[in-house]
């Protein structure tokens, strides 16, 4: 009864980071679908918007596939687009993201850290560096068991590119880490944040970074 309830709550979320006013309309549509019942139209739109990076419509295929409205039951694919939803920002994602990680096995739990990662580091090298605290919450807060010296070097490569709230996860991550595993997160930092200086484009780049 409880996830019915939450679910319900998410289903009819409004509000959207939406890119343009074509992909609002869209998000609307899509979700006048879902309340009519028109599960299978209402996947589709919030499918696109989902994939675009709309945060919102990510929460609502989350809460579609985890009812199997238009859409088989996936529990697996409705816990990655919670958790795309959460790590981009979206709030309202957290108890689903919450929920749906605990009916998962060791195996899915695993692979939804591995996809999520693989986005993220994808997004983070076209220049979204926001995407390196992400990744820094996937080795944290999914991984079972967490693996802080990741999550330490992700967030210590944040900070360098002076990402908001970087410190604290940093700090936090390496707070029970002995001197050598800082020494070696911070070794393995520095030739990590040389090398995004040359992955990123010119305009991406902070001034910290060295030049021959």
């Amino acid at each position: 009864m409880r996830l019915r309830l939450a679910l319900a709550a998410v289903a009819l979320m409004g509000g959207m980071c939406s890119v343009n006013a074509g992909q609002e309309a869209r998000f609307d549509t899509a979700l006048d679908l879902a309340r009519s019942g028109q599960g299978a139209a209402a996947v589709a739109m919030f499918r696109h918007l989902a994939h675009a990076g709309d945060a919102a419509a990510q929460v609502n295929l989350a809460v579609m596939q985890a009812r199997g409205q238009g859409v088989p039951l996936d529990e697996a694919a409705a816990a990655y687009w919670a958790w795309r939803a959460r790590l981009a920002g979206e709030g309202r994602a957290a108890a689903l993201s919450d929920h749906l990680t605990t009916r998962l096995t060791e195996e899915a739990r695993e692979a939804l850290a591995e996809r999520l990662l693989q986005d993220l580091t994808a997004r983070a090298e076209a220049g979204e560096m926001r995407a390196l605290l992400g990744l820094g919450r996937v080795e944290t807060e999914i991984r079972n068991p967490a693996r802080p010296q990741e999550a330490a070097l992700w967030f210590t490569l944040a900070a360098a590119f002076d990402l908001r709230h970087a410190l604290a996860l940093r700090e936090m991550a390496m707070r029970d880490l002995e001197p050598a595993q800082r020494l070696s997160v911070q070794a393995r930092a520095g030739a990590e944040f040389a090398r995004w200086c040359t992955v990123l484009a010119a305009g991406e780049r902070p001034r910290s970074c060295a030049t021959e």
